[in-house]
Formats: structure tokens, C-alpha cells, sequence
């Protein structure tokens, strides 16, 4: 079983020595995948029963895993990391003459993404009984939880209220969605038995991320205010009343992929309506399913923008609001808003990313001139202002550090990195002196201080020894590295590498 991974690993290192020289990047990110992978799960678990429960951290010193499991945001990341590389490796294995270990090694990651989101998600799952601005007491099945439970128990655990989180839906609904997307465009080369196991598993992520969408847009706010327009965003949770710029960004660009893959289909959507100021009262009314993704897309960007943005042109974090449910009265049963607090001002990288993600989506599908020309203004913007804010130049002489070589979150500067490449590659702003300044920092801690697929959080200085986090979850530390840092380290590498291929 060890010889065979072995073995496995040692060809993929081969195969992708005879192209470093063009694909360094991408041969850097299936590196750290695969040197570190199986070292926070086990590898036999795996194999024998399809199980991936991974550590929080790795002691690169003693080889062994510290902490229990993952809570639902970090275990996302081992799935975003392996999406990511099969984003490139689909581009490696379709060229002519390709060899065939392309295919051989995307299969493999798509496999894991398989394993991840199905039978080892559902130890996260429970049910969550909710009431939403436009409904009381739903209960809704097959919802994320924040933790990883021992046994899976569907149907009897309870994560209502704070045990679960609208983002936490929303990031992996955008994974189904992106493996469903390479999915499709794996399709047209299948046939039989191939072809139709494709199929079921493209109608299950398709299927799972409408679903998981219904559940955040029940969380967005359709109370009015006394003028009758909505307070509009999605709260951090059905449990929480703050809502936040990460409860709302990660949603937009899933909702334009959803109205882009009904654009041409007849399929309706059933949906509710909250009347005027001072009701309860609710309407149910149909839409085309491609225009009300859409439409939402559009209606949470636009809260996002008119709540979260400072006079920098970044994203600030969230903000307090009031709200009750009121037991009589005209709104009666429904969660109703009563005013919205100030907005937190502090800016992660992780809020500008996805929001930028967001806007360069709406600004590839919208036709409407006046609608292209604000998006246009507003990423140029936002893509300028998040690398200005972001980027220190001051560290190392021709070098930028960023956020993740200071606090350790390397998840959230993947993101702000996906953004900016997402905006180049579809040619909508040049955005390359941002993605190499990135790729420079990358990989100088690549080529200096690369330690058996592991690098220290502080890309520019190298390991700190005596670096080691009271809390498991803390990655800010360079004994026991955390997976999230790792995992997320091996994404910027795949994302970086995606941009090579439209040099």
C-alpha cells in the first residue's frame, strides 16, 4: 500500500522535473500537495475506506499530528487546494502529445474531491431549524456544520443556531460548482460507463449547491425599512444578527455561475417575497432560474459595496446589527431588522479577494453597458487599492511581503491572489505585476527555506524555531505547521501557475 504511494509519488516527481523549467509553479504546487497530504491524514485510512480526516498541525521535527480534526473552514481548504491544481493540470494534460500522467494525476485529485465532499462531509452534517425574514421554524437538512462530529448522524444532529455558518456553505458551494465546471469539460472525451459515472457525480455537485445557495439567500435580510426598501445582506450565520463581508462576497461569483448555467434552460425557481415595512406578510413568486441568480448576484454586490467599502477602496469586515423576533405585532415570527450598526473598518485580504472575485464575474456576463462600465471602474479600483494596502515593500529590498508572512493566513491571501488572477485571465484588467510580485515572494521561500514540502510563515526571513502557538488552530507557528497555511500555500502556487499558461 506505502510501496504503491510511494511509487506514485515518485513518478509524478519525474513527470513533472521534464517540464519544470515551464511549469515551475505548478510543478512547486503538486509538490507540497503531495509531500504533505498524507502526513496531517492517514494515507491507509484512505485507501482502505475512503476516509480523510486531517490534523490541524504537523510537527515538521517529531512527524507527528497535533489537534483532533478540522472544524468545516479549514477542511474546505484541502478540497480548494486540490481544485486548484487540477485547474492546471486540466490545462497540462489536454495539450498535444501530453503524457498521459496528466490525466493520471488529475484523476486521482478529482477522486479525493470526490471522497472529500461526499462521504467524509457528511460528519459535518446535521439539521438546523431556522427562522429567516421570510419563514419561521424551517428545518433544513443537510446543512454544514462548524465541527467535525465522530459519527455521522444526520438526521439526529443538531446544529442550529451558531453551530453553523452561511460562509461556510458558500465556499463549498463554489468548490462543487468549480468541480462540476471541469466535470462538464471532462465529459465530452467520456464514454459508457465513464461518461455516466461523470454525469451523477456533475447532477450531485449541481444539485448540492442549489441547494446550499436556497439555504444563504434564506438568511439574506428582506425586512424593510420605513421607506420599504430592504436591509438587505446575509448574516454570519442563521444564529448571528452581524453581518460581515465574508458572509456575503463568497456567494456573488457561485450565483453567476448558477445564471450562467441555466441561461439557456427553461428551469424556474419558486421563491419568497417579504411585503412592505411593518408586516409579516410573505408571497411566494417564480422566476427564471438564470435570472434570479443573477439578480441576486447583483443585489449582494451591491450591498457590499454601499456597506463594506472604505474611502481606501478595500473591503472593511462587518457590521452590528439589531434585530429581533417579534413574538405579536405586525411582524410577528419573522426575524425583522431594526438598524444597522457602524461598519468595522478592519480590511483582510480575504473581503477584498472574494469581493473582487465577485465583481469580475458580474463584469464578464453583464451586456447591460452602464452596469459593465461601474463593475469595470469598481475592480480596477479594488484591484489596485487591495495590492497597494496589502503589499509591503519595505521588508527585503525588491521584494513584497503580504498578510499571511505576519499572521499566518495564507488562506486568506490565496484569495485576494485567485482574484487578481481571475481578472487576468479573462482579460479584463492587467493585473500581472500583482500576481509576480506574489509569485516572487512565493518563491523565494520555495528556493531558500523549503523544508520537505513545508514553508515557513515568514517567506522573506525564513523559519522561526521558537515560534510555537498555545492554540492548535493558531498558525502562526513554524514547529507544528497548520495545514491551512500549507494547504493554501500549494493553492497560490496552482493559481499562480494558471496565469502562466495566458503569458
Amino acid at each position: 500500500m506505502k510501496k504503491n504511494l510511494v511509487l506514485f509519488l515518485a513518478g509524478v516527481c519525474l513527470l513533472f522535473n521534464s517540464f519544470a523549467n515551464d511549469n515551475k509553479n505548478l510543478l512547486r504546487a503538486v509538490d507540497i500537495a503531495n509531500s504533505t497530504i498524507w502526513k496531517y491524514t492517514s494515507f491507509e485510512d484512505w485507501e482502505n475506506s475512503r476516509i480523510l480526516n486531517p490534523h490541524p498541525k504537523y510537527n515538521i521535527y517529531t512527524d507527528e499530528t497535533v489537534g483532533k480534526s478540522y472544524n468545516c473552514y479549514e477542511y474546505t481548504n484541502i478540497i480548494e487546494m486540490l481544485l486548484t491544481a487540477m485547474k492546471s493540470l486540466q490545462k497540462v494534460k489536454d495539450l498535444p502529445d501530453a503524457d498521459p500522467e496528466y490525466q493520471r494525476l488529475f484523476n486521482h485529485y478529482e477522486q479525493l474531491v470526490w471522497d472529500a465532499s461526499t462521504i467524509n462531509l457528511d460528519y459535518y452534517k446535521g439539521y438546523a431549524i431556522v427562522t429567516s425574514s421570510t419563514q419561521s421554524d424551517v428545518r433544513w437538512e443537510n446543512i454544514i456544520g462548524v465541527h467535525r462530529q465522530d459519527k455521522i448522524d444526520i438526521q439526529n444532529h443538531n446544529i442550529s443556531g451558531r453551530l453553523n455558518v452561511y460562509d461556510d456553505q458558500m465556499w463549498l458551494i463554489r468548490c462543487f460548482l468549480e468541480a462540476y465546471f471541469m466535470l462538464e469539460e471532462e465529459a465530452d472525451n467520456l464514454t459508457g460507463e465513464a461518461l455516466a459515472l461523470n454525469k451523477e457525480r456533475r447532477d450531485w455537485y449541481l444539485d448540492y449547491s442549489e441547494y446550499l445557495t436556497a439555504y444563504c439567500l434564506d438568511g439574506w435580510d428582506q425586512s424593510k425599512k420605513p421607506n420599504g426598501e430592504e436591509w438587505g445582506g446575509i448574516t454570519w450565520g442563521p444564529g448571528y444578527s452581524s453581518k460581515h463581508t465574508c458572509s456575503n462576497s463568497p456567494i456573488i461569483s457561485p450565483l453567476v455561475w448558477l445564471s450562467e448555467i441555466y441561461s439557456e434552460l427553461p428551469d424556474k425557481i419558486d421563491f419568497l417575497v417579504r411585503g412592505d415595512f411593518n408586516t409579516n406578510n410573505v408571497t411566494s413568486e417564480t422566476m427564471l432560474k438564470s435570472s434570479y441568480y443573477l439578480n441576486y448576484a447583483e443585489k449582494i454586490y451591491n450591498f457590499v459595496n454601499s456597506t463594506f467599502l472604505r474611502e481606501d477602496n478595500v473591503y472593511g469586515d462587518m457590521i452590528g446589527c439589531r434585530t429581533t423576533i417579534p413574538e405579536d405585532g405586525p411582524n410577528k415570527g419573522l426575524r425583522t431588522t431594526i438598524s444597522n450598526g457602524n461598519l468595522d473598518r478592519k480590511a483582510y485580504s480575504y473581503n477584498s479577494g472574494s469581493t473582487l472575485s465577485g465583481v469580475a464575474d458580474l463584469y464578464r456576463v453583464t451586456d447591460d453597458l452602464e452596469k459593465k462600465k461601474r463593475y469595470f471602474e469598481d475592480l480596477v479600483a479594488l484591484s489596485d487599492a487591495s495590492f497597494n494596502y496589502f503589499a509591503d515593500p519595505e521588508r527585503r529590498e525588491g521584494y513584497y511581503s503580504f498578510p499571511q508572512n505576519s499572521t499566518g493566513k495564507a488562506e486568506f491571501d490565496a484569495c485576494l491572489l485567485r482574484a487578481w488572477v481571475e481578472v487576468y485571465i479573462n482579460s479584463i484588467y492587467d493585473t500581472s505585476n500583482y500576481i509576480d510580485a506574489f509569485s516572487k515572494t512565493l518563491n523565494y521561500a520555495y528556493d531558500n527555506y523549503y523544508k520537505d514540502g513545508f514553508l515557513p510563515m515568514d517567506h522573506l526571513f525564513g523559519w522561526k524555531h521558537e515560534m510555537i502557538a498555545e492554540d492548535n488552530y493558531d498558525n502562526r507557528d513554524d514547529v507544528r505547521v497548520s495545514g491551512l497555511r500549507t494547504f493554501s500555500y500549494s493553492a497560490q502556487f496552482s493559481w499562480i501557475s494558471l496565469a502562466d499558461f495566458y503569458r
